[in-house]
């Protein structure tokens, strides 16, 4: 039996591979085997539903009924997100064949199966049973009202039986993302575990753990942001925010302007239709997570002028850095009456088709410059205390109809720092520029999102885009550069790059004092990938497996060290999104993950 033992030793390890860390684990050292005829048993206790089981059918298929169904139907069916989740757990565990990197020798890979008793194989997991009860319920299971949101408790037995018991259609998706992460495949095929029994209760520290994906920039596809999806659902991720437009282009279809993406799009076929993002947003809502939109205004819009050019001050205006934080400079004028009719039409267009599947609405408001209402025929002015009540006023047009459609609004940090503005109680505040604004913020009472760019914009230090006016800059007899952004080594504006063990140790709340009250107005954060220097070919690199360190801040909670373990945990979460197409960047080099221990330093 001193294999066994050494088995037993070896894997013991493997739980704390569960990407993000559960918040409590125990297990033992049964080996269980999966059954390829695994079925799911859904009981809602909420509302009365017993015995619902799914076995063989496909995501596919499950995807292609949701489709012909009315978004009514899918809106009100919670087993059709676990139906699809369960089927994915099946695929993924089943097809996959996965054996991770630090399991390899380099005569082959480690036979953690060998020495095990013959009979111990016949105990194969059949069926996971899934309980939904009340949040009360739940809350007083697990001693935590807070857990009830998206928490659940998975169990195993060394029987061969799982259960998992939640509040939430989302803390049963993530459940079976736990369970897929506690197998590995052996060389004989078999889809194994050996640490039966388990018992996990986990659930998140914040209700918000979200990525900002520019997609105006550089054109990213609906299909894109679909693999984009997977991947954050994968690692119990549950927004998706589209930054759909900017001064460059406006690849966002509206039916009702037409004009807007057809002018505005840098190719006819870099778009998306109404149909895509409808497409790209029930495609969230089956993985559990909400994808909602982003309309920048009143900067950032400069790709109106292109359609519309009588709405736009500043537009292209040489020099750009006067009027503008990149090229190209334009903003929405501010007290136009035809900017006001525009955005009317536009908003009432967006915001019903969005409310069905996201209950938020960004707004943006960042960076509004001031230069830019010199040139603003409305306005004539760059003076804030000219500036500030027409600010006010243009909110204020654009808030109403958020509460119109019944949407809760987020807007950028500026239009409560920088303008003061008076904003509806609910406006959700994104700060970017500091962590250190969250006490000021959550003191006006405004709920907040953290993701400071000193820690978590992805697209730092890729280097500038923009290229220097004068040629050889810094060399003998050119003359001086004009920005330290356009001489050598040529960082960009937030250099420099944001590597995954940075990202992983950011602590949003480090050094700051909240009352209990402020505490609950932090909603959680988002990691941000802006497009300047980022395409769909270098997507994915760009994003994993940085995304994923964030997801266990938030997930966790801030001020999380690094060591082996957690460096070991994340490359085989990173290995299992290779396994599912994602073209993630490395965590560790591969001698160290097969030589435990040797990577100090």
């Amino acid at each position: 039996m001193r294999l066994l033992s050494v088995i037993v030793g070896s894997l013991a390890v493997t739980v704390n591979a569960i990407w993000p860390e559960p918040r409590s684990v125990t297990t033992g050292s049964t080996f269980i085997r999966l059954s390829a005829d695994i079925e799911l048993d859904v009981v809602n206790q909420v509302t009365g539903s017993i015995g619902l089981r799914w076995a063989q059918e496909g995501i596919q298929s499950i995807l292609a009924k949701a489709q012909g169904k009315s978004e009514e139907w899918i809106a009100d069916q919670p087993e059709t997100i676990l139906k699809a989740a369960f089927e994915r757990f099946r695929g993924n565990v089943l097809n996959a064949g996965f054996i991770p990197r630090k399991f390899f020798t380099r005569d082959g890979f480690v036979e953690y199966e060998l020495g095990l008793q013959p009979e111990v194989s016949s105990r194969p997991l059949t069926r996971v049973e899934l309980i939904i009860e009340s949040k009360a319920s739940y809350a007083k299971r697990v001693q935590d009202g807070s857990a009830a949101g998206e928490g659940y408790q998975l169990f195993l037995s060394p029987e061969g039986t799982a259960k998992i018991v939640t509040a939430s259609t989302n803390g049963g998706l993530y459940a079976l993302s736990t369970l897929e992460q506690l197998f590995y495949t052996s060389s004989h095929g078999h889809i194994y575990t050996v640490l039966a029994p388990i018992s996990i209760t986990d659930s998140p520290m914040y209700s918000h753990r979200g990525l900002n994906l520019d997609i105006s920039r550089n054109f990213i596809a609906p299909s894109d942001a679909k693999r984009v999806i997977s991947a954050l659902s994968f690692n119990k991720m549950n927004r998706l925010h589209i930054h759909a437009t900017d001064a460059q282009s406006w690849p966002l279809v509206i039916p009702s302007i037409p004009s807007l993406a057809e002018k505005g799009a840098y190719e006819p076929d870099q778009v998306w239709t109404a149909e895509d993002l409808a497409d790209v947003q029930r495609y969230g809502r089956i993985h559990g997570v909400e994808v909602y939109l982003e309309i920048d205004v009143p900067g950032h819009t400069t790709s109106i002028a292109a359609s519309h050019p009588n709405l736009i001050t500043a537009a292209t205006q040489d020099p750009w850095t006067k009027y503008a934080a990149e090229p190209p400079s334009g903003q929405l004028k501010l007290d136009s009456p035809a900017v006001y009719t525009f955005l009317t039409k536009l908003f009432n267009d967006i915001l019903p088709r969005s409310a069905f599947y996201s209950k938020h609405f960004h707004f943006g408001g960042d960076e509004l410059n001031r230069a830019a209402y010199e040139l603003d025929d409305t306005v004539k002015s760059s003076d804030p205390t000219i500036l500030k009540p027409l600010v006010q006023k243009f909110t204020d047009h654009i808030l109403s109809m958020a509460k119109k459609h019944s949407l809760r609004p987020i807007l950028w940090e500026e239009m409560v720092l920088d303008w003061n503005l008076t904003l509806p109680s609910n406006t959700i505040i994104q700060t970017w520029r500091s962590s250190a604004i969250i006490a000021d913020i959550t003191s006006r009472g405004h709920a907040v999102l953290f993701g400071a760019n000193t820690h978590w914009y992805l697209d730092c230090g890729m280097g500038v885009f923009l290229d220097p006016i004068h040629p050889m800059p810094g060399l003998p007899g050119s003359p001086p550069p004009t920005s330290h952004l356009t001489s050598p080594p040529f960082p960009d504006y937030c250099s420099p790059y944001k590597n995954w063990r940075h990202i992983y140790t950011y602590d949003p709340l480090a050094n700051i004092t909240l009352s209990a009250e402020q505490e609950k107005l932090v909603l959680g954060g988002e990691v941000h990938l802006w497009g300047e220097m980022t395409d769909a070919i270098s997507l994915d690199g760009m994003l994993w497996p940085r995304v994923s360190a964030a997801a266990e801040v938030l997930w966790r909670g801030g001020g999380r060290s690094v060591d082996e373990g957690v460096t070991r945990r994340l490359a085989e979460m990173r290995e299992r999104l290779v396994g599912k197409g994602v073209s993630s960047g490395m965590v560790q080099m591969e001698w160290c993950l097969r030589n435990k221990g040797m990577c100090k330093l």
